[in-house]
């Protein structure tokens, strides 16, 4: 008999294990600078999802970014969800369990640097949902991937938050803490309530002299209730270390309001000593589209974005009086970014150095 036969047929007669598809994509970003510098960044990333025999879903992916600095990063996470809710291992939101649970938004997100919104660190992250009541809960490790301690901030005087920012988006991110974060949250009716309790500081880099951010033994309770387009909503927070008082519970309100080509968003709070904003976005063309945003204090951005077919322009007034003005060109997978950035000036509350204007060419490529 045919060799070749006998393979196939063996071949054909064992169990085979199910493989689960695996999408992989990733982008090159190069800029350069009128200054001489260039900077260049990198992503690759590949995500796999499976739905598994008994109904629930098991998806993971993981990625990979470097710089010009030459500094790696590798993040991965795993995720197992179904009727129980979805539990994460790996890569998570620093104070996500907690923030789901600070439904007034009494504490600010933490944060590893000022130029981003949240920070990751590596644990365990579990949510569920029965009934209108979410029960969220973390543990974060003070590990990083490679189970070595966090980056440390070395030559930083603790307590200085200014220091810690600055060391902090320096090293990557900072020493990251083992703490427990629990959160519920009950709706019924439009009317939101929620608890939030972390065991510990969530990052080295949070805010000590204002108090921002998730600290040790760190609880908050509030309500938010929907009025159509107007939403109010309440929060308190209590500080149990740290010889810092407590703040005054947070009352703030939202409303939304859409008129054709039209969308006006207005918020108001009470602390801390009563603040404002408003967001107004018009849509002068389908192709033209303004937008501004007034803070208490005159502070007023400004920005115009012009879209036609493949190109994009914008011009952006910041808040400090500097503009910011770039064309973009989308290639498909391509894109050809040319522009300029405005000086910026020191601002010391955020640890933002002074910087100077410059013109830049961004060549990006996805796949």
């Amino acid at each position: 008999m045919n060799k070749t036969l006998i393979a196939l047929a063996i071949a054909a007669a064992l169990p085979v294990a199910a493989q689960a598809d695996a999408t992989i994509s990733g982008s090159l970003s190069s800029k350069y600078k009128n200054t001489g510098a260039i900077d260049t960044d990198s992503m690759l990333r590949v995500d796999s999802s499976e739905v598994l025999a008994n109904g629930m879903t098991a998806t993971a992916g993981f990625a990979i970014t470097a710089d010009t600095d030459d500094d790696t990063e590798n993040s991965g996470t795993a995720t197992l969800s179904g009727d129980f809710g979805a539990l994460t291992v790996g890569s998570i939101d620093a104070d996500g369990a907690f923030q789901a649970g600070d439904i007034g938004g009494a504490v600010s997100d933490t944060t590893e640097s000022t130029d981003g919104t949240t920070s990751t660190v590596y644990g365990i992250h579990y949510s569920g949902t029965v009934a209108g009541l979410t029960i969220a809960a973390q543990v974060n490790a003070n590990t990083g991937a490679s189970g070595s301690a966090g980056d440390a901030v070395t030559g930083v005087a603790q307590g200085d938050a200014t220091s810690n920012y600055v060391a902090a988006k320096v090293a990557g991110h900072a020493n990251v803490t083992k703490s427990t974060q629990l959160s519920a949250t009950y709706e019924v009716n439009g009317l939101t309530l929620g608890y939030a309790y972390a065991s510990a500081d969530v990052t080295d880099a949070n805010d000590t002299g204002t108090r921002d951010g998730v600290h040790e033994a760190q609880t908050a309770v509030g309500a938010s209730y929907s009025f159509g387009d107007l939403v109010v909503s309440v929060g308190k927070q209590n500080l149990s270390t740290g010889g810092t008082t407590s703040p005054d519970a947070l009352v703030s309100a939202t409303y939304t309001m859409t008129a054709d080509a039209l969308t006006v968003v207005a918020q108001a709070d009470n602390t801390p000593s009563g603040d404002y904003q408003l967001d107004l976005s018009y849509a002068v063309t389908d192709a033209l589209t303004v937008s501004t945003e007034v803070d208490k204090g005159n502070t007023t951005t400004m920005v115009g974005t012009y879209v036609d077919g493949d190109m994009t322009f914008t011009v952006a007034r910041q808040d400090d009086n500097t503009t910011d003005a770039s064309i973009a060109l989308d290639f498909g997978n391509a894109d050809l970014t040319i522009g300029r950035v405005g000086e910026r000036a020191e601002d010391t509350k955020v640890s933002r150095a002074a910087a100077a204007q410059y013109s830049h060419v961004t060549y990006k490529v996805a796949f």
